[in-house]
């Protein structure tokens, strides 16, 4: 019986097995990567203008709540909002799909990914120094 294969980018499993790990630094990268996605999708300012038009999609104008300006006052100013609506303005929800994704362009295009992955990776990083920052 043979051992692990390690190849150039770390662990890669048992021969003849799909590896279920991959390399720290990997994974590292995806974790920053998703975290900054789901940051833009549910509640950062760029966002805002495309979860606005969700929620005004899946919220009929007279049903929203009055005085509610943006897509999160809208979706909390609901009893049972709708699940797009509630999708766009979630950071859980939304979070396991972009995760889903991330994985999934590691996968298959990682090539494409990496420097996708690792430009959202250093913006996440940059961000969180930035906010600890003593000015």
């Amino acid at each position: 019986m043979s051992g692990p294969v390690v190849g150039r980018t770390g662990w890669t499993g048992w021969p003849g097995r799909v590896a279920v790990g991959g390399d720290a630094l990997a994974l590292a990268v995806d974790a920053l990567a998703a975290y900054r996605l789901t940051r833009l999708a549910t509640t950062d300012v760029i966002g805002e203008p495309w979860r606005r038009a969700v929620v005004d999609r899946a919220v009929a104008p007279a049903d929203q709540p009055a005085g509610a300006v943006g897509a999160q006052a809208v979706v909390d100013g609901l009893a049972d909002p709708p699940r797009l609506a509630r999708l766009v303005t979630c950071r859980w929800c939304a979070g396991i799909w972009i995760a889903g994704g991330v994985v999934a362009a590691r996968r298959l295009a990682p090539g494409v990914w990496e420097p996708i992955g690792r430009g959202l990776a250093l913006s996440t990083v940059a961000v969180l120094l930035a906010r600890a920052e003593a000015d």
